[in-house]
């Protein structure tokens, strides 16, 4: 990027371009923890990073999560957590990320290469910043926002808070996780280390949103073994696992699937086939805000496993499922504290609040299960996990000053709380 860009840019804008071009990627298709060597190498200079800022108790798990905490004690004994996860999705090229700057943005569609287009009118917001700053990759890769944003602006928040004691806040504590995308985010995720009581995952959508509700999730695969045999003589012999993989994508019901549901309607979502005729697999994942909806869907798959056994009687067929998180909207009722300074902060940082439930999860919907009741502050982008991915220089500051807000909301309240002001 030529200097003189980077001297028009934020120094919000400036770090998450930084931290957008470095390849990290997950793996669901690996044992290991982290999952890509490279979600580490970042975590070893964020690390570093903290410590030039003079964090304290910054401690990098060889798991894969990153512990750190602001040195004083803040307002009050409610310490608060911030987390945002440093993977990037493996559904869309995540290597060689080459940031784009689009300032004075006019409106209209962005051709990036490779024949990508962002259309406005995909989006949700995107619309209310022209004549802004847009950010975006090159169209050959991702951009890395989800979730290279929050951990932006969660760094960025802690260095203002380091050069300014002054500012009200709690008692604050910082994580970063690896392996999000692929459900592992809170694997071997340590409580006590975090030492949080509440939290906020500060990870995607428009500004404005204060996600109380996430989708419960469940992940299912269908492992088919079939038969195989020379296609010449494979009359009365052959049984082949793709077709049969293929009967079962072609039997969900299409109406249910993501790309016909919105708001709060839960879906079915085949991912992946893979295999030969001997053997193959379906991937799919579930959600659904209800558990209700989602003891539905699981039905579904088990009927479905039993009719294609029926239809398909000298195939093996079988089904295993597993949940990956849940809807935290109960728990987070325990303890208003969270959503209503979250609220509040949005509102003091000049935004329209809007309590949401969040059409995908965050590692916040497994922690808040864990004993540590956490919402989500969005960061302003929008057409995550593609080379559509888009987010705005003004959407990372409206991200930063609800943060920062909400933060300052919390060090008051507990301040009051604990005497005279």
């Amino acid at each position: 990027m030529p200097e003189h860009e980077k001297t028009e840019l934020s120094e919000l804008a400036l770090r998450f371009i930084r931290y957008a071009g470095i390849d990290t990627a997950s793996d669901g298709s690996s044992d290991t923890s982290p999952s890509t060597a490279v979600q580490m190498d970042f975590l070893m200079m964020l690390r570093d990073e903290l410590i030039g800022m003079g964090m304290e108790g910054v401690e990098l798990d060889p798991a894969g999560t990153l512990y750190a905490g602001l040195p004083g004690g803040g307002s009050g004994e409610t310490v608060v957590g911030l987390l945002a996860h440093v993977d990037t999705s493996p559904e869309a090229p995540g290597r060689g990320v080459s940031p784009r700057v689009h300032r004075n943005w006019d409106g209209g569609p962005i051709v990036l290469e490779g024949g990508t287009v962002i259309d406005p009118s995909d989006t949700e917001r995107m619309s209310d910043y022209v004549g802004g700053t847009i950010i975006t990759s090159d169209g050959t890769t991702l951009l890395g926002a989800d979730d290279k944003a929050g951990v932006a602006v969660i760094m960025e928040a802690c260095r203002i808070l380091m050069e300014d004691p002054g500012i009200p806040r709690p008692p604050v504590r910082v994580a970063f996780t690896t392996d999000e995308e692929i459900g592992r985010g809170m694997d071997g995720f340590d409580t006590s280390k975090f030492g949080a009581e509440l939290a906020y995952t500060v990870d995607g959508g428009p500004v404005g949103k204060v996600d109380t509700q996430t989708f419960n999730a469940c992940s299912a695969v269908f492992a088919i073994k079939g038969r195989e045999v020379h296609p010449g003589s494979a009359k009365g012999q052959m049984v082949n696992a793709v077709r049969i993989a293929s009967d079962l994508v072609s039997t969900l019901m299409h109406e249910e699937m993501p790309e016909n549901s919105q708001g709060t309607e839960g879906y079915t979502y085949p991912m992946s086939i893979s295999g030969t005729t001997g053997e193959a697999a379906l991937r799919l994942i579930l959600r659904d805000f209800t558990e209700e909806g989602m003891k539905r869907r699981l039905e579904y798959l088990d009927a479905l496993r039993e009719f294609m056994v029926l239809r398909y009687p000298v195939a093996g067929i079988d089904l295993k499922t597993s949940r990956q998180y849940s809807n935290p909207a109960e728990v987070l009722k325990k303890d208003p504290r969270a959503v209503e300074y979250a609220m509040r902060g949005t509102m003091e940082a000049g935004i329209r609040p809007q309590e949401t439930a969040i059409r995908g999860g965050t590692d916040g919907s497994r922690l808040s299960f864990m004993g540590v009741p956490t919402v989500n502050l969005p960061t302003g982008g929008e057409l995550f996990h593609s080379r559509r991915e888009w987010v705005a220089e003004e959407g990372l500051e409206q991200s930063l000053a609800t943060l920062m807000a909400t933060l300052r909301t919390w060090g008051v309240e507990q301040r009051r709380s604990s005497g005279p002001i």
